[in-house]
């Protein structure tokens, strides 16, 4: 299962005592949350006794603190920073508040390190890095000397955590004073000591007479209440909250000075009581701290960093994305210029803001030919721009993902701009691992996170040929590029280019978009765009016949008559023309009459010019082999892998001949295999990079048969070849491609003498073998003989298994017996076969994940290895895995296998509501990913249980696919009567206030229909629909909530704030506006310290949300 996420939303530590008075113009304090309510009071007075009875010094002292008014608002205001923008917060003690605060010590030491060690003290810049650096490494040696029972005061644990947040606001002020980075090296030292002082000597076994503690006791809560003040009034000053403008006297340079001053002498008291005491082992404790700063902990943690750094970048390299860029052409001079002339694309380039362009032409029109061109060489002119493309072609699955696509633009970015690659961006690889390069949408919202950030300048996503994406991805990135070009460009810099053929679902896809925003398609199957196209063209044959020319030794007067006939062809383009000019270079001789010939039985189209080219093939059963194999590859094969494949039918011998071959000499071999393809198949196949490829899309097109297919008994021998237009039939060159693999794999000795082809056949012949033999149709006598090879291939105590199974990726289970391997891969014709011989092992758990035959099937999607578990009659369908609990309907739930959830609701024996570890149902799975389909088939059971929460965090159906944008699922689960207020159990949000939140517009748009909605429903920290998706910037979504007459638009949270009041903090600017024009809003309403909008808006250093606020 992919990882759960984490979400901490706790009470506040630090309460004032006394109630805050109430605001002017506030009717009634119902309409306002109290700052803390009776169950968080309850909370933490229980909190209070449980350490008192532990003697918790650091609780004593943030108690006393309270009784004081004006230091008790300060570290109200303290906690809030924590809590609000830095997402730190602490309530729990034990190990797992240890784990949460040396996490965010090890999160803030990264963050420091990429900030500049330089502090401006009064009128002068002073370098303080060594004394910022001693600060942070006293922090984090706090991680080394607090154990978990250390660790059981919270105030200890946030004083910590605010240290260092102060430490970082300082690293980035403009103006301090000297004494405040005095005050945060001499309280951050004291921490570990003083810690180490409570352990040896405070202990009750330690042994000290009563009197002796208690008088050291005294003056260690006066000390603390010294470094908590300290800690609380440094965080205040430097996020410039309002109550330091409250306070002044408190925050003037005399009353730091005061405060130190006062830290140093209680030091002084307590060290001097202290050294009465035995001190060795206070000593040796601290020279065990000392032992572990100097090794540098810090830059260690860098180290780290540096590590997960390439770990993403891994991550992200789906695909070699540079190489399927060059395979295509260089421009010819003086082409392409028909576009970077065109006004459209001049505006585009030249717009300072975020721009789309969509660029249809036909096919043959050297669409990609133009994007190399404008990535190599004509955007990449523009210093402070960065380019990122991807191309997609249709002949490989890693060139047809829009996640791929999206993944190599991310990488692209980060690795041009690593310093904006985020702790948090690089959190997701911890929590998503592999699932987040699989998840388009939320590799589409990294990009428009980062892309946000002024630092990351103008930025150009360049995708190719978006209709050869799947249909699935193309969809979502239309409707991604839609949604963020009519909702909130102007936040960004990212540009755009897509280009296309002209088809018509794309150009619906576009649609809505265009009629807005009618500059961004550029059309070049129009007349003028395909007049100035034929120019160029013309260039591109005049180039080609003069190169033609001197090759052959034509005649002037000859290259003129080529020129002129090529020229005067209509509707000519860029491939017609390599084609046709492949057909004339290849005739014998080139005498004036053999041109004219030629030129009368020139190919009028490229089908044509394919099937003469074809039809000149001197073996054109070894030519239609050559193309089944290159057809079928799930990734582009090497000439020597392709030399092997080749080779392999032809038997053990010929193998050997061409090991021989290549031991002798492998470049005479790459050499002449290249010209042997060059024989067989002309100019079809290209070699880039030492891979081949097919010359271009309308290859494929042309070759491969496109539907049902007809696998009836074929001859490969030349009579059977008598038109090469759609000879291809994809499971034959499955069968072709798999064949070759299981041979190679099973030659004794072969893996040794020819490891060239090693990794491809481990790791591809399973997915060409499902391919092979997914049709009934199938010659039984080959899928027998298929099965038979596949059977040996999945004996796990074999040493073929041994040689290939290491490779393989994603890894099998370890100690899987043959059926185990053969369900997990979706080898159907090899379970039949095993299921023949017996039926013992059917439903045996694996030692590693738990699973049975029937979980890796469904798991898999494999359906028909599936039906063919269930008719044994021998499966239990309920059963569960050990890991996750997860029964084979989950899985297939959660991974969007229908035909497989259909099966198994077909048996009527399936629990629909079974439960995983995390209490997740099939139910919750489906809604959570989306699937429509899958969620309306367990609906319709009767059995699932609509509103059905889980254990971890209490989420129902209807929240999950709400949080995540699940529209249709939304829509599927308000009709079946799901609970629209139900909120979930951890953080008290209904299903509108995680949409709002996450910003899904559409999801807002169908909970606010629905009857019965509580618009103004309110989490457990007292917020709206409304403050959410006003403080993360979701201005469609306030919108919308604005339009609604039943909303507060008032409602003041647990921290005494409006949705304005969130906005305006975060410096939302484009929410501010959507307030400002709903005139709905109060600008002077005020917080809990009388702050308005404007006030914070100043504080955060928004000044164009200063200025709407006016």
């Amino acid at each position: 299962m992919p990882p759960w996420k984490v979400k901490v939303k706790l009470p506040r530590l630090f309460s004032p005592r006394n109630k805050s008075p109430q605001k002017s113009g506030q009717s009634d304090d119902s309409t306002k949350p109290k700052l803390h309510s009776t169950a968080s009071q309850q909370s933490l007075s229980n909190s209070s006794q449980c350490a008192q009875r532990a003697n918790d010094l650091w609780e004593i002292a943030h108690q006393t603190l309270e009784n004081d008014e004006e230091i008790s608002k300060i570290l109200v205001a303290a906690t809030e920073i924590l809590e609000v923008d830095f997402q730190f917060s602490i309530q729990s003690a034990g190990s797992a508040a240890r784990d949460q605060l040396c996490s965010f010590l090890d999160r803030q030491a990264r963050d420091l390190e990429e900030k500049r060690w330089v502090v401006k003290l009064g009128d002068h810049s002073v370098g303080v890095k060594e004394k910022l650096i001693t600060i942070c490494r006293n922090i984090l040696c706090v991680k080394d000397v607090v154990n978990t029972i250390a660790i059981a005061s919270p105030p200890a644990a946030i004083v910590c955590a605010g240290i260092t947040v102060s430490l970082l606001l300082v690293s980035q002020a403009a103006d301090q004073h000297e004494s405040l980075v005095q005050g945060l090296e001499l309280t951050s030292a004291l921490i570990p000591r003083l810690r180490l002082v409570e352990d040896l000597h405070l202990q009750p076994n330690v042994g000290l007479a009563s009197q002796f503690v208690d008088k050291s006791k005294e003056q260690l809560v006066l000390l603390y209440c010294k470094i908590i003040e300290f800690q609380a009034r440094a965080l205040c000053h430097l996020r410039k909250h309002s109550v330091s403008r409250l306070f002044r006297n408190m925050f003037k340079q005399d009353a730091w000075n005061d405060l130190i001053k006062e830290i140093q002498q209680l030091d002084d008291s307590t060290e001097k009581f202290t050294l009465r005491i035995e001190n060795a082992g206070v000593r040796r404790k601290l020279e065990e701290i000392h032992s572990t700063l100097s090794n540098d902990q810090l830059w260690r943690n860098t180290s780290a960093r540096d590590e997960k750094m390439k770990q993403f970048y891994k991550l992200l390299y789906t695909c070699p994305y540079k190489d399927r860029k060059d395979r295509n052409s260089p421009r010819v001079p003086g082409t392409c210029e028909w576009f970077t002339s065109h006004t459209l694309f001049q505006a585009w380039e030249q717009s300072d803001h975020s721009a789309l362009l969509w660029v249809s032409a036909d096919p043959g029109c050297g669409k990609s030919v133009l994007t190399r061109y404008l990535i190599d060489e004509f955007l990449a002119l523009k210093p402070k721009r960065t380019v990122c493309y991807f191309f997609f072609k249709d002949d490989f699955s890693d060139q047809k993902s829009g996640a791929n696509a999206l993944s190599a633009v991310l990488r692209q970015f980060f690795m041009a701009r690593p310093h904006l690659l985020s702790d948090t961006v690089l959190g997701k690889l911890d929590s998503d691992g592999k699932n987040l390069v699989e998840s388009l949408s939320d590799l589409w919202n990294i990009l428009l996170d980062v892309t946000t950030n002024p630092e990351a300048g103008e930025v150009i996503c360049v995708l190719d040929a978006l209709d050869e994406c799947q249909d699935a991805d193309r969809k979502q990135l239309i409707q991604a590029l839609g949604r963020f070009y009519l909702e909130r460009p102007d936040k960004h810099n990212l540009k755009v280019l897509v280009t296309s053929r002209p088809y018509e679902h794309i150009r619906r896809g576009f649609q809505k978009l265009e009629n807005q925003l009618p500059t961004i398609h550029l059309s070049g199957e129009e007349e003028v765009e395909i007049q100035k196209i034929s120019h160029e063209i013309d260039l591109v044959i005049e180039k080609r016949v003069e190169d033609i020319g001197k090759e052959n030794n034509l005649r002037p007067d000859e290259c003129v008559f080529l020129k002129d006939q090529l020229t005067s062809v209509p509707n000519r383009t860029y491939l017609w023309v390599s084609l046709t000019l492949e057909v004339i270079e290849n005739m014998p001789g080139f005498t004036k009459g053999n041109i004219r010939y030629a030129i009368r039985n020139l190919p009028q189209n490229v089908d044509e010019a394919y099937e003469k080219i074809l039809n000149r093939s001197p073996d054109k059963a070894h030519a239609k082999r050559l193309l089944h194999i290159v057809t079928a590859a799930e990734r582009p094969l090497s000439l020597r892998e392709l030399s092997v494949a080749m080779t392999v039918d032809a038997g053990l011998q010929s193998l050997i001949e061409l090991k021989e071959e290549l031991e002798a000499d492998e470049e005479l071999h790459d050499r002449r295999f290249r010209r042997t393809m060059r024989e067989l198949c002309g100019l079809f196949l290209v070699t880039v990079d030492e891979r081949i490829y097919l010359l271009h899309q309308t290859v494929k097109e042309f070759l491969v048969k496109d539907g049902p297919s007809n696998l009836a008994p074929s001859d490969d021998s030349v009579q059977s070849v008598t038109a090469w237009k759609h000879c291809l039939q994809p499971e034959e060159s499955h069968r072709v491609l798999v064949e070759a693999c299981m041979l190679y794999l099973t030659y004794d000795g072969m893996t040794d003498s020819l490891p060239c082809f090693l990794n491809y056949a481990a790791c591809h012949w399973p997915s060409h073998f499902r391919k092979a033999f997914k049709h009934e149709a199938c010659e039984a006598h080959k899928v027998h003989e298929a099965a038979k090879l596949g059977y040996s291939l999945c004996q796990p105590e074999s040493k073929i298994y041994q040689i290939w199974s290491p490779i393989f990726r994603p890894s099998i289970p370890t100690h899987c017996n043959t059926v185990t391997i053969a369900t997990y891969l979706g080898l159907a014709a090899v379970v039949k076969l095993h299921l023949q011989s017996t039926l013992a092992d059917v439903d045996s758990k694996d030692p590693e994940y738990g699973r049975t035959p029937l979980c890796w099937a469904a798991h898999g999607g494999h359906a028909e290895v599936v039906q063919l578990l269930l008719e044994t009659g021998k499966v239990d369908v309920n059963t569960k895995d050990l890991k996750n609990e997860e029964t084979p309907l989950s899985c297939a739930s959660w991974l969007g296998h229908e035909v497989v959830v259909k099966l198994l609701l077909a048996t009527q024996k399936v629990d629909v509501e079974s439960r995983d570890s995390y209490g997740q149902t099939p139910l919750t799975y489906a809604s959570r990913y989306g699937y429509e389909a899958i969620a309306r088939l367990l609906l319709e059971t009767q059995n699932a249980g609509v509103n059905s929460k889980d254990t971890k965090h209490g989420q129902t159906p209807l929240i999950w696919a709400a949080e995540y944008g699940r529209e249709a699922v939304v829509k599927l689960l308000l009709d079946r009567e799901a609970d629209v207020n139900l909120k979930d159990s951890a953080f008290g949000q209904a299903p509108l206030l995680w949409a709002a939140e996450k910003g899904r517009k559409e999801v807002v748009e169908l909970l606010l229909e629905t009857q019965g909605v509580n618009i103004d429903s309110r989490n457990d920290c007292g917020e709206t629909a409304l403050h959410l998706a006003a403080e993360k910037g979701h201005e469609a979504v306030v919108e919308l909530l604005l339009n609604s007459e039943k909303l507060d638009v008032q409602a003041y949270n647990r921290f005494g704030k409006t949705a304005l009041h969130m906005a305006a903090r975060k410096g939302c600017e484009a929410v501010v506006k959507v307030f400002l024009s709903s005139k709905k809003v109060d600008l002077n309403a005020r917080t809990e310290f009388g702050e308005t909008a404007r006030d914070l808006a100043m504080e955060g250093g928004h000044k164009a949300v200063v200025e709407l606020l006016g």
